[in-house]
C-alpha cells in the first residue's frame, strides 16, 4: 500500500454479507484511486470477517481490523486510530457511493480552502442499485454560523446530522472520538461543525444510504432509543458554553427531540408491559403538551404539525 494517502475511508462490518461486496466495489473502483479502505470488522458472526481479508488480498488499498464487537462508535474509533489520510470518509456498509464520490468532494475541497468539510447529498435506496438522476450542479458555502444554522434548524431545513455524506480534514479531529450512543452522528456532527471554520456542500447524489426495512431504525421503541434524549441534554450543556448564542435553538431541539421520541413510541410502538417505558411515554406526553406551542412555532413540514396535534388530545 502507498504511504500516507491522501485519503482515509473508514468502513465499519457488522453482519453485511449480503451487502458489503456492493459497498467495496464501490469504493475501489473509485475514479480517484489514492485512498486507503480501512474496514473494521466488529467482531461479525457471519462471512464478513473473511470477506474482509479477501478483499484485502485483492487490493493492497485495503487493510482489515479485527476486534470484538463494541459497537459503530466503537468500529469507527478503531478505524480512526490507524487512518493516515489528509482526509477521511466515513461509509456504512449496507451503503454506497458514486464512482466518482472521493473525486467531487476532494475538487471541493481544493476549490474552497478555507473550508474543512466536503457534503454531497444522498439518494435513498430500498431496492437495488439504481441510476441516479443527477440535477444541475448547485454548490453552497457555510461558515461556521450557517453550520450551526442548518445543523439547529434555524430556517426550518432538514437538518444535516449525517457523518456519511462528507469528506473532512483529519487535521480537525485530533483528539475526537466517537461517542457510544445509538445516535453517534447528531453529536459528531455537532462536533465537525464547531470544529470547523466551514463547508462546502453540492446538491449531486453521490451517496446511497440503504434503508434497511427490517434493520434497527424499524423496530419496536427500547430503552436505547432515550440515548437520542441524552445526546440533546449533551449538546445543549455544551451550547450553553460553546455557543451560548445559540442556547434558545439547542432547547428547542431538545424539545423536538421529546417530540420525535414521543412520535416513534406512537408508530413503532413499544413493550406497554415495561413499567419503565410506560413512564417515559407519560412523561414524554406531559413535556410534548406543555411544549405545545413552542412546537408548533417551529418550522416543520405539515405533517409532523398534524402528529403533534393527534399526540397531545
Amino acid at each position: 500500500m502507498k504511504e500516507n494517502p491522501k485519503i482515509s475511508v473508514i468502513v465499519p462490518v457488522y453482519r453485511v454479507e449480503k451487502y458489503l461486496d456492493r459497498c467495496v466495489e464501490s469504493i475501489v473502483n473509485q475514479t480517484f484511486g489514492d485512498f486507503e479502505l480501512i474496514l473494521v470488522d466488529d467482531g461479525s458472526p457471519d462471512n464478513c470477517p473473511a470477506m474482509c481479508d479477501a478483499w484485502a488480498q485483492k487490493d493492497d488499498r485495503i487493510r482489515v481490523i479485527h476486534k470484538k464487537n463494541g459497537g459503530l462508535s466503537s468500529a469507527r474509533n478503531a478505524g480512526m486510530a490507524k487512518m493516515t489520510g489528509k482526509y477521511v470518509c466515513f461509509i456504512d456498509s449496507d451503503d454506497w457511493v458514486e464512482t466518482n464520490t472521493f473525486e467531487v468532494l476532494l475538487e471541493l475541497l481544493k476549490k474552497y480552502p478555507q473550508v474543512q468539510i466536503a457534503a454531497c447529498n444522498a439518494q435513498i435506496e430500498r431496492g437495488t442499485q439504481g441510476n441516479v438522476q443527477q440535477e444541475e450542479e448547485e454548490i453552497w458555502l457555510y461558515d461556521q454560523n450557517k453550520m450551526l444554522d442548518f445543523f439547529f434548524r434555524i430556517h426550518g431545513e432538514a437538518s444535516n446530522t449525517a457523518v456519511w455524506n462528507k469528506m473532512i480534514k483529519t487535521e480537525i479531529l485530533c483528539g475526537f472520538t466517537f461517542v457510544d450512543t445509538l445516535n453517534e452522528d447528531v453529536e459528531a456532527s455537532y462536533e465537525f461543525y464547531t470544529r470547523a471554520t466551514g463547508m462546502v456542500e453540492t446538491n449531486q447524489k453521490l451517496y446511497h444510504y440503504f434503508m434497511n426495512d427490517t434493520g434497527i431504525t424499524r423496530s419496536k421503541f427500547s430503552r436505547k432509543d432515550l440515548d437520542y434524549l441524552v445526546v440533546w441534554n449533551r449538546i445543549v450543556e455544551r451550547t450553553q458554553k460553546e455557543h451560548p448564542e445559540y442556547s434558545e435553538y439547542a432547547i428547542a431541539s431538545r424539545k423536538r427531540a421529546n417530540f420525535t421520541l414521543l412520535s416513534k413510541m406512537m408508530i413503532r410502538g413499544y413493550n406497554k408491559n415495561d413499567k419503565e417505558l410506560c413512564a417515559v411515554h407519560a412523561q414524554l406526553k406531559k413535556k410534548v403538551r406543555k411544549d405545545f406551542f413552542d412546537l408548533m412555532k417551529i418550522k416543520m413540514p405539515l405533517s409532523r404539525k398534524i402528529l403533534l396535534l393527534i399526540e397531545v388530545l
